[in-house]
């Protein structure tokens, strides 16, 4: 997977670096969603990993900074492997074959720190207990004060982070090869379309989201 330099024309996207090219054709079907899902894969992938990196470039305080980025980077590799969603998930089962067992319990163990920590607050990882101070009978009163002690699991250790950090480069390196082989494919498959017909087809376009669609699946109409 390459990064290029992209403008927009009054005919459409433009990549730069292709001086022979007379346009960029859209592709559809269930492979190019495929290859779009990959590459917002890839996106988030990277995302984590450099949040990861961006922590170790950070202070020690504040300590919202570290532990802000140390989420995000959970979230976004945790958000390739939901249940559901607008594109296809990846599979762990896939991605790990062959791994060691410890490879699938470090897995599971930020699926779940994801799931019932950071984004539903659901397990013991986050705790609020409730007490009344009670003072001496010397007092004309005998509860001083309500209090509430919370206590949030600390996670962002050296072995959480290097477990991480190889789920994540162990995934990307995946969805690269998948992405590189799915390119092959379709490009033997359009290479066999007469010029005629490929030179008819739609330009790519790219049209910016609107605020009315915030709600909704970008799959549905």
């Amino acid at each position: 997977m390459e990064h290029f330099e992209i403008s927009q024309r009054e005919s459409g996207l433009h990549i730069e670096g292709f001086p022979d090219a007379v346009k960029v054709i859209a592709i559809e079907g269930p492979r190019s969603k495929r290859l779009a899902d990959l590459a917002l894969h890839k996106d988030d992938l990277e995302f984590a990993d450099g949040c990861l990196d961006a922590i170790n470039l950070s202070p020690e305080g504040p300590y919202v900074i570290r532990e802000a980025l140390w989420r995000s980077a959970i979230v976004h590799f945790m958000k390739c492997f939901g249940d559901s969603g607008a594109r296809f998930q990846l599979s762990s089962a896939k991605i790990l074959k062959g791994e060691r067992p410890e490879a699938s319990i470090a897995f599971k163990y930020f699926k779940h720190l994801r799931n019932k920590h950071f984004v539903h607050d659901e397990n013991s990882y986050a705790q609020s207990l409730p007490g009344a101070i009670l003072n001496s009978e010397t007092k004309s009163y005998k509860i001083e004060k309500i209090v509430c002690f919370a206590a949030i699991a600390g996670t962002l250790a050296q072995e959480n982070y290097s477990n991480l950090k190889l789920l994540i480069q162990k995934s990307r390196s995946w969805v690269i090869s998948e992405f590189d082989q799915l390119c092959s494919t379709l490009t033997a498959e359009l290479e066999r379309e007469p010029y005629e017909r490929l030179l008819k087809k739609e330009s790519l376009a790219f049209r910016a989201p609107i605020i009315g669609e915030i709600h909704k699946n970008r799959n549905v109409p």
